[in-house]
């Protein structure tokens, strides 16, 4: 097996990320997406400049397409333009009444969604499962002289209802538990009986009797126990302040009776409840559109901008739009908040392009960037080393080099000393080695100058092609490829030609 061909699958076990690349003019090579990622990096000052100057020209022109407005509506948009005429004049201020009324019913369909979406998190009539109701009931009788006042007996029953219904004896246990002492009264039920004629009692006195019973359902047994305790505390309490205020009578706790239940009704309810926020997010979607449509009638920027208009104005307390309607003024807000928005678009957008040039650049540029490229695009040749790279670099850069592997973060002597040395460890045994390459004649001149390299030094056998009769008599070929100078074909050709020889590419130095 070729010793380059070798080398090759060794490359490709190398971590480096790569993926290969079909290529019509040359054999299969690879592509870095690690070293195409850090290239695009290494110019992402060009891809910010290219994002902030497309999005400033279209936030500029976004501004500037909003000028007539100004212009013609410097004082309002109720304001009659000297171009208008009077039919014209009333029927924009028609728009711009609907528009208004339009706003004012979106922002309180608005609020009616939110509300909604709290009352369907922090209902405990919400959180009850269908399939499992718990349910607790406590029935009380009140007992009453026949000798009292008649409606008695249903004043009583009335008060202890309000008493139940009604007062903060939950709140402290709505506040322990995170609930709202509403939505706990919502799953409580009251219901009455009261009796027409008088009963005897086992001592042989005659009386009235009433009942009551106070029932409620929740998540979990607990709660409506919990529940029922206070409930049961409430009618007790209340039952001390009824003797003396209204009349005598007695109270008693028949029992309490607990049951987990089926309840198909309070699915249907949680489920009609839900589809309410659907229907009003419908809604909202509707006026949208109308927005959308009459801001294009009233020539401004969008719906955004009509309702930044009335909310300057406090709409809410606002008199109608009329033709004789007081002088209103656009905001500043609501004309720069349009542009902004095409300003973040367009700075996507222009970033967004020039990556894309870049990574196109990257792939199917003509020259070798960096040497992640040559060492995947040329698998079978060994990588002997690289130079760092010459020219002024600011720090961000330089750090995307050192991550690329165009630079080490060693110093300039001693990564000059790991090349040679290195070199000279792939060369030893070998009597003559030819130095060539296609990169720029006078950087190789100083790379090989620099690095002591020992042998004979013949750059470009394209323009001395007697270079390629002599490399039969070497034991070995070492090429110097230059970074942003060396083609990609050129190389390949060299390649080519020196594998036709027999004589073994020893590796590659990239300056």
């Amino acid at each position: 097996m070729d010793s380059n061909k070798k080398e090759q699958a060794d490359l490709n076990s190398n971590g480096q990320n790569v993926v290969l690349m079909l290529d019509s003019n040359e054999n299969d090579s690879m592509l870095s997406l690690k070293d195409l990622l850090y290239s695009v990096l290494r110019n992402l000052g060009v891809v910010l400049i290219a994002g902030v100057v497309l999005g400033g020209a279209l936030f500029a022109y976004k501004i500037i397409k909003q000028s007539p407005v100004s212009t013609s509506y410097t004082n309002g948009l109720s304001v009659r333009d000297d171009k208008e005429t009077d039919v014209e004049y009333e029927e924009r201020i028609q728009k711009l009444g609907r528009a208004r009324d339009i706003v004012n019913a979106s922002a309180k369909v608005n609020s009616q969604i939110e509300h909604q979406r709290k009352y369907l998190s922090d209902s405990v009539y919400m959180q009850i499962d269908a399939e499992n109701v718990y349910e607790t009931k406590g029935q009380f009788v009140i007992s009453v002289n026949e000798n009292v006042a008649g409606g008695v007996d249903r004043a009583l029953v009335a008060a202890y209802q309000n008493a139940v219904q009604g007062g903060d004896y939950l709140d402290e246990y709505a506040a322990k538990n995170d609930l709202r002492a509403d939505y706990i009264k919502e799953v409580m039920y009251f219901d009455s009986q009261i009796s027409d004629g008088a009963i005897l009692s086992a001592e042989g006195s005659a009386g009235k009797v009433a009942s009551f019973n106070v029932r409620v359902i929740g998540p979990s047994q607990e709660f409506t126990d919990d529940v029922i305790d206070l409930v049961k505390k409430k009618v007790f309490t209340e039952y001390d302040k009824l003797k003396k205020s209204v009349t005598d009578h007695s109270l008693t706790l028949v029992g309490i009776q607990e049951n987990v239940k089926v309840d198909p009704s309070i699915r249907d309810n949680q489920v009609n409840q839900t589809s309410k926020i659907e229907t009003l997010q419908k809604q909202i979607v509707g006026y949208n559109d109308t927005l959308d449509q009459l801001a294009k009638d009233l020539k401004v920027s969008g719906k955004e901008e009509l309702i930044e208009y009335f909310k300057e104005e406090h709409i809410e307390d606002e008199a109608p739009v009329t033709a004789d309607a007081p002088e209103m003024n656009v905001s500043f807000w609501g004309t720069v908040k349009p542009g902004i928005k095409y300003g973040l678009i367009g700075f996507v957008a222009g970033a967004f392009v020039v990556a894309v040039i870049l990574v196109l650049i990257y792939v199917f540029g003509k020259k070798i960037a960096t040497q992640a490229q040559f060492f995947c695009k040329f698998g079978s040749v060994k990588k002997i080393g690289v130079l760092k790279p010459t020219g002024k670099r600011c720090k961000y850069t330089a750090y995307i080099d050192i991550k690329s592997e165009d630079d080490a973060k060693m110093s300039a002597d001693n990564n000059i000393k790991l090349i040679s040395n290195n070199y000279n460890n792939i060369i030893k045994g070998m009597d003559k080695i030819i130095i060539t390459g296609t990169g720029d004649r006078k950087a190789m001149d100083e790379a090989v100058k620099k690095l002591g390299l020992k042998g004979d030094y013949k750059p470009d056998l394209f323009s001395d092609p007697d270079i390629l009769k002599i490399i039969p008599d070497y034991d070995g070929v070492v090429l110097l490829e230059q970074r942003n100078v060396s083609l990609y074909k050129t190389v390949a050709n060299e390649i080519a030609l020196i594998d036709n020889t027999g004589t073994k590419i020893v590796g590659a130095i990239i300056i």
